[in-house]
């Protein structure tokens, strides 16, 4: 089998990036886009396009010899050096020359410590133990939707809805009969102050677990409606002006994601954010996106623990369908000694003196 070749990409693969990641075998994701390398600035984290052939076993149903990634990858500088991160990604048909190529490239790229790679596929034992005998060393759960449920949205809307369950079912009808409205807001500071202001009334003013400061959201809903990949729902349940619900989807690649969402405890209509989802799934469904990614749950055995962060929110997404997990993340560990010098002293020294991105921790 001939062998994959890796190299960065040109000023016009990086212009064309969002069009270009779509192509991907995994049809593309919000943490592969323009966007969201942009965003990652705030972090200090520099985006570096990689694209990567990659030859298909013989055979392969495409009738195609090989298959082009285009990854994303974040540096982040530490004491003992560089690392990149490759957020959910890259995936292929074939791990193996991936990896075997990611490994040679990186090696020649000075000061690189480790590359934690993310293949954004569904979790199994055998994948895990495939990619650990290709020489990658287990890491933890990088993304919140790394557990998440994603809806099928190539079967349609009228299939899609009947797999709701039926209290979905019946909010969505309820809230559209008793004049529930649903609306799409321009970007603005008043739109970003609304959707934050909603997102707080969490955890009694709290905001939900893991929520980043407000400037990091402002950045991130700048940067995905400058691309045109992020869109806003406000849903209104009177006529006060001020919306009871609101929800921001990103559309980068073949896959939406509900990213954000908050709503006022004092609704006069039930059904709102039920709503709200369905119509940007039905957006999605019209622009010509495959799957709908609701970000995040607890992990499947732990569904039903009141004391996973993620578990009223997991009450409502499990509604819609069921907990689909892909894989953790790998390291790619290119010196051994340093890097395992900052597993297991350097790393708590140094964000207790120095606050980072959570990408290598």
């Amino acid at each position: 089998m001939p062998a994959a070749t890796v190299r960065r990409a040109t000023p016009g693969e990086i212009a064309d990036w969002d069009a270009l990641i779509e192509a991907n075998p995994d049809g593309g994701h919000m943490v592969q886009s323009s966007a969201f390398a942009a965003t990652k600035r705030f972090d200090g984290l520099e985006p570096v396009h990689l694209v990567i052939d990659a030859p298909l076993p013989a055979g392969a149903p495409s009738g195609e010899s090989t298959e082009r990634i285009y990854a994303l990858a974040l540096e982040g500088k530490v004491s003992l050096g560089r690392y990149w991160y490759l957020p959910m990604g890259p995936t292929a048909t074939d791990m193996a020359p991936v990896v075997e190529a990611l490994r040679a490239f990186a090696k020649a790229e000075p000061g690189l410590l480790v590359v934690k790679v993310e293949p954004h596929l569904e979790r199994s034992p055998e994948r895990i133990n495939e990619l650990v005998a290709l020489g990658l060393e287990q890491s933890r759960d990088m993304q919140v939707m790394t557990h998440t449920v994603v809806l099928d949205l190539a079967q349609g809307e009228e299939a899609l809805f009947a797999s709701f369950s039926q209290m979905i079912r019946r909010q969505v009808r309820g809230a559209i009969k008793k004049g529930y409205r649903v609306e799409r807001p321009e970007p603005s500071p008043e739109t970003f102050d609304r959707m934050h202001a909603m997102m707080l009334t969490v955890a009694g003013g709290k905001g939900m677990a893991g929520m980043r400061e407000r400037a990091y959201y402002d950045r991130f809903w700048s940067e995905f409606a400058k691309a045109g990949t992020g869109r806003f729902y406000f849903g209104y349940d009177d006529d006060s002006g001020e919306p009871q619900a609101g929800i921001f989807v990103t559309t980068a690649g073949r896959t939406a994601v509900y990213k954000d969402g908050g709503s006022r405890p004092d609704r006069k209509i039930n059904g709102g954010s039920a709503l709200l989802l369905w119509t940007a799934m039905q957006d999605a469904i019209a622009d010509g996106k495959l799957a709908f990614d609701l970000a995040g749950t607890p992990p499947p055995e732990r569904a039903d623990d009141p004391t996973h962060p993620f578990h009223g929110l997991a009450q409502f997404k499990l509604r819609f369908g069921p907990i689909t997990s892909f894989l953790p993340s790998f390291d790619l560990v290119l010196h051994p000694v340093r890097h395992r010098l900052w597993e297991d002293v350097v790393r708590r020294v140094e964000w207790r003196i120095k606050k980072g991105p959570d990408t290598l921790r």
